[in-house]
């Protein structure tokens, strides 16, 4: 007959035990804020173990040995199958989804810096790994654009207070970043507690004061995302050209309301601008890089009947940031990818985890 681990430990025994995880957590992953995760993991396990009658003491050793080798095998295994959800809800591939979950697991254990929040970190990483394995395949395009147009956790990562962490998955293109005219500009401005201080010491407004930051922080967004080769997302423009962009938005929704004055409405065939009358709105734009100054400009937009219409326009901007028309394209029926019946995505694949053995061979850098 065996004995639940579980049954019959005191409150006392207990926070012993929590306390030797949370100190053993703190001791093998020094760089890691892994003692909440590994304390609950743990209790869970103490559910699942069973002893012999004769050996019902749970020692300090058996902790060591034992509960906190497994608890850490559960972690990790818990933190490779978040990685590999996110992956595999946009990539819908399996083999890419198990590598580049491992890959993350392995950037993790190999940080050098201090990682509090760790699956908020590990969910920038996985989104950095998707964006260079499609810029690197140049594939899937589509899902390229996707991604750049999505508001991820990984952007809030590069633009946030301390963007240094990038350092650890892109060391060269934070060297790169630290030493810009665009980042210099930036620390000036945030070394102030307020924006209003900023704007009394350079005796400007506040409203000035406040589009210099947006424009040095666009600027600097714009800088690092093109030195990771980005090349699908209105965030790759600079401040400069995301205004002229817009400026020649409001042209295309002005034209449409039947203004005809536009200069660049000449460039249109006459049944594209009967057509292009007939819009209601834009809803949505993306923008791709196609050159140096050449991009392909899309407009998500909805005609007066509801039915959907894309324009494809091929830009060109110049360093002075006015826009030219070199071709376009009307398509009047879009659709979108919908799920068919029945299908889902697997929640139980990707179960290659590692062991306890290995993680501590990573760990150490072996």
């Amino acid at each position: 007959m065996e004995k639940d681990y579980n049954r019959g430990i005191s409150q006392e025994q207990l926070e012993a035990i929590k306390k030797q995880v949370t100190g053993l957590a703190e001791e093998t992953f020094t760089n890691l804020n892994l003692s909440a995760d590994l304390v609950e993991a743990a209790q869970m396990q103490l559910l699942k173990i069973t002893i012999s009658p004769g050996e019902c003491e749970i020692t300090q050793e058996f902790v060591a040995t034992n509960l906190f080798p497994r608890a850490v095998t559960g972690v990790f295994r818990d933190y490779q199958m978040t990685c590999y959800r996110i992956c595999l809800a946009r990539t819908q591939d399996k083999e890419l989804s198990e590598d580049l979950a491992q890959d993350a697991i392995k950037y993790l254990l190999s940080s050098r810096k201090r990682v509090e929040k760790v699956r908020a970190w590990l969910a920038r990483v996985i989104y950095y790994l998707l964006y260079a394995h499609y810029r690197k395949t140049d594939k899937e395009e589509r899902l390229f654009l996707m991604l750049s147009l999505e508001p991820t956790p990984f952007e809030q990562w590069l633009l946030s207070e301390d963007f240094m962490e990038m350092r650890e998955v892109y060391p060269t293109l934070v060297d790169q970043l630290l030493q810009s005219d665009e980042y210099k500009q930036y620390d000036e401005i945030t070394s102030y507690d307020s924006i209003k201080e900023y704007a009394a010491a350079h005796h400007i407004s506040e409203k000035l004061a406040q589009k210099r930051k947006n424009l040095t922080l666009r600027n600097l967004k714009s800088k690092a995302l093109r030195s990771m080769g980005w090349r699908c997302s209105p965030n790759i423009l600079n401040y400069r050209q995301y205004e002229a962009i817009q400026r020649f938005i409001r042209e295309v929704q002005r034209m449409c309301s039947g203004d005809e004055s536009i200069k660049w409405i000449k460039s249109l065939s006459p049944e594209h601008i009967e057509t292009m009358k007939k819009i209601q709105k834009v809803a949505e734009w993306g923008i791709t890089a196609t050159g140096e100054y050449g991009y392909r400009l899309l407009l998500f937009t909805f005609l007066e009947d509801g039915e959907q219409f894309v324009i494809t326009f091929n830009i060109a901007l110049s360093k002075r940031n006015s826009v030219s028309i070199q071709s376009y394209k009307a398509n009047i029926y879009v659709n979108s990818h919908t799920i068919p019946a029945g299908k889902h995505i697997p929640k139980n694949k990707g179960m290659a985890a590692l062991f306890y053995e290995q993680i501590i061979s990573l760990l150490k850098g072996n």
